[in-house]
């Protein structure tokens, strides 16, 4: 599975990694940057003891000698850096003093002055200094060689307090870097996340383009081509739109006209098998045009139709109980109790009053087919806060919980459906639904029994 990565993140590891690629070298710098001050700072030290040394080197009797007491001596070779090394030879390489096995400097000890030189002793490394010193100066005797050296161990571990002191605040301000690019990085994308709330704040029905006043240069490209789907999809959409309003009109008189057709057939044939024929000619033709008046519907009330965003104040309460009462001839045909529940409320929303007619029609009617002679329907209008519900229930056979939601689809139809339905009758209810930016739900009925169909609008007020 691949890993999704926002793209906050990848801008910062884009910017992160320069940043500790920049670090590491820093590091390696202020390494040899430290090593060399460390280093230099400790062969001084290193120089000042042996001068200290060399200058207090006696002749006696032809014998050279140290001329400093003992305590002096390990005063002067003991310091902050560590304890010294040291030894003195004479110019004819005879030992002086110090510590006896000392290694000998290099050759090149002999011609300069001062040699400084790495070696090993007692199986630690060391660092060390030869100072050429003459016995006296004009003399002619020569020059004696004092060695003062030191544990390079010592060396390591104050370079690497020195490095640590410096790349602890750096990396810190690496750290530091990175937070300040996680956050200007979001301000930054505050101009996407405008443009995504814009979009699903959005109906489904609202195609308008998305305004780019306010978006970043960068960001304008993917607006605008946004835009020019936005444009497409409306126009697509408008021609289906159009074929199947077209479609529909041009069946509706032919269709029409066979329904005459057949209602005066029947009444001129009394009986036998043409009459039998001739019934389902014309229900099969009843069928026929109610599905023609449902696609006409579902135009209508599909995203960018003219007439899907004609608004006016209703109230739901009054269109639903006119609507009811047209129904109740019918239902009283089929032995069905069709009432308007009197606890109703008066309750206003924005809509068009056709679509919402036909809403309620399919609702009426898809109830009337799935209730049995001497069952009830119930319509009812509630408010509870900034939502007015329209419900629309019965003591029908009911929809099982598995079926609620695909029942929406189109000429979706259960297994034990009414025969005379189209399978469009609750899609339209949805479709209409959708576009007054309402919600429609399916629950069961009172005491668990039959189909309760809730549809939430926004309340105005």
């Amino acid at each position: 599975m691949t890993k999704l990565r926002t793209l906050r993140s990848r801008l910062l590891l884009w910017i992160s990694a320069p940043l500790l690629a920049l670090w590491v070298m820093s590091t390696m710098i202020d390494h040899d940057v430290a090593s060399g001050f460390v280093n230099l700072n400790y062969d001084r030290a290193l120089l000042d003891t042996a001068l200290d040394l060399g200058r207090n080197v006696r002749e006696a009797n032809n014998q050279l000698y140290l001329d400093l007491p003992q305590p002096v001596i390990e005063m002067l070779i003991s310091g902050e850096q560590g304890r010294f090394y040291y030894r003195a030879n004479g110019p004819v390489g005879e030992y002086i003093t110090g510590d006896p096995d000392l290694p000998n400097p290099p050759e090149e000890a002999k011609e300069g002055r001062v040699t400084y030189y790495d070696a090993m002793y007692r199986n630690e490394p060391i660092r060390a200094v030869a100072l050429r010193v003459p016995v006296r100066p004009g003399s002619g005797k020569g020059s004696i060689i004092v060695q003062v050296a030191e544990k390079t161990s010592l060396r390591d571990d104050f370079a690497r307090q020195i490095m640590l002191r410096m790349m602890v605040p750096q990396a810190v301000l690496v750290i530091l870097a990175a937070m300040a690019v996680w956050l200007g990085v979001g301000f930054g994308l505050r101009a996407l996340t405008t443009v995504r709330s814009e979009i699903e704040n959005r109906s489904h029905v609202d195609l308008s383009p998305i305004r780019d006043a306010n978006t970043p240069y960068e960001v304008r490209p993917l607006v605008q081509a946004m835009n020019d789907l936005l444009s497409r999809l409306s126009v697509a959409l408008a021609a289906q739109q159009r074929f199947i309003a077209d479609a529909a009109h041009q069946l509706r008189t032919p269709v029409a006209a066979l329904k005459t057709q057949t209602e005066l057939a029947l009444r001129q044939v009394r009986d036998g098998e043409a009459k039998t024929s001739l019934q389902q000619v014309h229900a099969a033709a009843d069928h026929a045009a109610r599905l023609v008046n449902q696609l006409l519907t579902l135009a209508r009330a599909e995203p960018g139709s003219p007439h899907s965003v004609m608004r006016e104040c209703i109230n739901l309460a009054a269109l639903a109980r006119e609507t009811t009462v047209e129904w109740v001839p019918r239902a009283l045909n089929r032995v069905i109790d069709l009432g308007f529940d009197d606890t109703s409320v008066d309750a206003e929303i924005s809509g068009d009053p056709f679509l919402l007619r036909e809403l309620l029609n399919n609702l009426i009617d898809n109830a009337l087919n799935y209730t049995s002679s001497g069952g009830h329907i119930t319509v009812r209008v509630l408010k509870e806060d900034i939502l007015a519900t329209l419900e629309v229930e019965d003591d029908g056979c009911g929809i099982p919980e598995e079926e609620r939601e695909i029942v929406f689809e189109r000429f979706y139809r259960s297994a034990g459906g009414s025969p005379a339905g189209c399978g469009l009758g609750l899609a339209i209810v949805r479709e209409i639904a959708q576009g007054h930016g309402a919600t429609a739900t399916i629950r069961s009925g009172t005491h668990g029994r039959g189909t309760r169909i809730v549809i939430a609008f926004p309340a105005l007020g």
